[in-house]
């Protein structure tokens, strides 16, 4: 999970970071000082447990926001975002994210022509087969750099990425994939309220 840009990030992890340093600090020095190496080596034991448990609770409260910032932001069909959670529309539109999410469509795309090779079973995945030009079409919008896309899109293409049980890993054919990518394409694109409409309601 990428928390770059995340606000509060550094506030939140600056004192489980500060204690492992320490840990590894205090660690250190007990390996290397025979006087006071026992209480060292617990107190570092002692430093990483406290560190790890503050980190943990970190990310937990960081991805608490995350989700709350989704949530609003799968509702976002337009160009308007909060300021509260304009971090979180910037990390989606971000152009790493958008060559990430192309390539993993165009490496899933692939995957369903390989053949088995010895002890390795390639997936069986025939809606991707029938609809291959609909996931490079897909692929190439988010590739268009020049070309804005909208946190709400961009969530639903890591829906159907995602989701096992989504169309695009369905293991028989039909148009259920073809209709989630053209729905997913609408709500990528801004300022197509129509076809926004018809994307939110499938």
């Amino acid at each position: 999970m990428d928390w770059r840009g995340t606000p509060g990030l550094a506030r939140a992890t600056a004192l489980p970071v500060g204690c492992l340093a320490a840990a590894g600090v205090a660690g250190v020095l007990a390996w290397t000082t025979s006087a006071y190496g026992r209480w060292l080596a617990i107190a570092a034991v002692s430093a990483a447990i406290f560190g790890l448990y503050r980190l943990a609770g970190a990310l937990r409260l960081l991805a608490r926001r995350r989700r709350e910032a989704d949530s609003w932001l799968r509702t976002a069909t337009g160009g308007f975002v909060p300021p509260a959670y304009a971090w979180r529309a910037a990390q989606l539109c971000d152009p790493r994210e958008r060559r990430s999410l192309a390539r993993t469509l165009r490496l899933i795309e692939a995957s369903a022509y390989e053949r088995a090779f010895g002890w390795r079973v390639p997936l069986y995945l025939p809606a991707v087969r029938e609809h291959g030009e609909s996931i490079r079409a897909l692929a190439r919008a988010l590739e268009s750099l020049d070309e804005p896309v909208t946190p709400a899109g961009m969530l639903r293409v890591g829906d159907l990425v995602q989701d096992g049980g989504g169309p695009l890993w369905a293991a028989t054919g039909g148009p259920a994939l073809a209709d989630e990518i053209s729905a997913t394409l609408a709500l990528l694109r801004p300022g197509a309220p129509d076809a926004t409409r018809d994307a939110r309601a499938a």
